[in-house]
């Protein structure tokens, strides 16, 4: 079964403290753009340039490789994630659902390379193995995103950066999802249906989610207005075949029936987040998106309707930080909202969702972070016999170190795809290792 969807899980490690990093967003090690640079599983563009210790890596310098290949400008990494699922209650019978990806990435630095001051590459690479636990349950919003089994070849794009680092572009094969409509917080979650974006904008828009299995030709730039206010935009090509992963990533056509472009365009605020602001640090982010691609109609699939326009709101905030802003301990909440325009084409076309994350709720783990969170997702009225699926996701983060995060969860999904299905409780566990 081919898989449609993003791979969206961050290892997300945390030294930050209140005043400068989203505690629980994982904004800390490095800069707020990139929070885990050594894994490649969601390695966007911004984190190009960073490097990273060997201390968050579980195999170091690779036996001196790694070393040897940093002096000539090629950083490779490697992780790999898993997740093993259970419904207790739901679907037509209970089944143990194992999905695993194993990522790899190489950073080339062309300024060493070719002698090319501020542009550097990068080429990604997965292999998934496993089983579909939301093919299972019916379900809408998907318990995990690691499902997409076989080798892929994943995002390859140049990025240049110019007037010292404040304006970003990059060019190449893309994924939308990567970039734009994510939170630093939202990484801290499971489900697929807030990691790393809501889930309604891809379910309407498969070409918007990254790889495995798909990626876009594509651009996307961003500019920096000021310390705390950050512009983006990108275009990316609307070809369905390559969103789907066709020859495993290698289809590189510009047409096969599709037609214009996804458009995106985003506006952050980057609430206390310079090293000198002293207060609880947040991130507030507005975007807007349109296709103009034509789309099947929900009420048969044979007609075809123009494009759609987007919008989605959200925002997190540091709310609470017990021991000053010297420390990263504390509450982070946060809150989305997304809406398509077009029902005709759009099968969810509305989305909420709201929850928080606490590190170091447990004295004794002062690293460790639990999070709950609730996410809505209603369906298009041309989608018969629908209304809503909720989802709600607790867990629970054990750190055993900057490599190794561990995560036992659970979730509950009210009304799966919105119809008249058994609620479904799922358990399980996931572990995420970068190597």
């Amino acid at each position: 079964m081919r898989r449609t969807l993003s791979t969206p899980l961050s290892i997300v490690l945390l030294t930050a403290t209140c005043s400068v990093a989203l505690a629980q967003a994982g904004t800390a090690v490095h800069h707020g753009e990139c929070q885990h640079p050594a894994n490649p599983l969601r390695r966007h563009a911004d984190c190009l340039d960073e490097d990273f210790n060997w201390d968050e890596t579980f195999e170091g310098g690779w036996s001196g490789i790694r070393v040897r290949m940093r002096k000539i400008g090629v950083t490779p990494t490697m992780s790999y994630t898993g997740a093993l699922q259970t419904n207790a209650s739901g679907g037509q019978h209970q089944v143990w659902s194992y999905a695993g990806q194993l990522s790899m990435g190489f950073a080339i630095d062309l300024r060493r390379v070719l002698k090319i001051p501020g542009t550097s590459a990068y080429v990604g690479m997965s292999w998934g193995t496993g089983s579909n636990l939301t093919g299972s349950l019916g379900n809408s919003l998907p318990t995990n995103a690691l499902y997409a089994p076989g080798f892929y070849l994943g995002e390859m794009y140049l990025r240049q950066n110019l007037l010292e680092g404040k304006f970003k572009l990059a060019a190449g094969r893309l994924s939308a999802s990567n970039s734009f409509a994510t939170l630093p917080v939202f990484a801290n979650y499971v489900s697929y249906g807030i990691n790393p974006n809501p889930f309604s904008i891809g379910s309407n828009d498969i070409t918007f989610f990254g790889p495995p299995t798909g990626t876009q030709w594509g651009s996307k730039a961003s500019y920096k207005l000021s310390p705390v206010i950050e512009i983006s935009a990108g275009i990316f090509n609307t070809n369905v075949n390559s969103a789907n992963g066709e020859g495993h990533g290698t289809d590189f056509s510009w047409q096969e029936g599709n037609k214009g472009v996804l458009a995106i365009s985003e506006i952050d605020y980057l609430h206390n987040q310079r090293m000198s602001d002293r207060g609880k640090p947040g991130q507030y982010t507005v975007g807007l998106l349109h296709n103009d691609n034509s789309f099947a109609t929900l009420p048969d699939s044979q007609q075809k309707s123009a494009g759609y326009t987007g919008i989605y709101v959200m925002g997190q905030q540091m709310v609470y930080c017990p021991n000053g802003p010297a420390t990263s301990k504390g509450l982070t909440t946060w809150a989305t909202w997304t809406y398509n325009s077009k029902q005709l084409v759009n099968p969810m076309p509305m989305f909420a969702g709201a929850g928080l994350s606490y590190e170091g709720l447990i004295s004794a783990r002062q690293r460790d972070i639990v999070s709950a969170g609730w996410i809505y997702g209603k369906a298009s009225k041309f989608v018969p016999g629908t209304t809503e699926e909720q989802m709600i996701e607790v867990n629970y983060q054990w750190r055993h170190s900057q490599y190794l995060v561990v995560i036992p969860q659970f979730q509950y999904i009210r009304k799966p795809s919105g119809r008249s299905f058994p609620d479904a409780a799922v358990a399980g566990i996931q572990i995420a290792l970068t190597f």
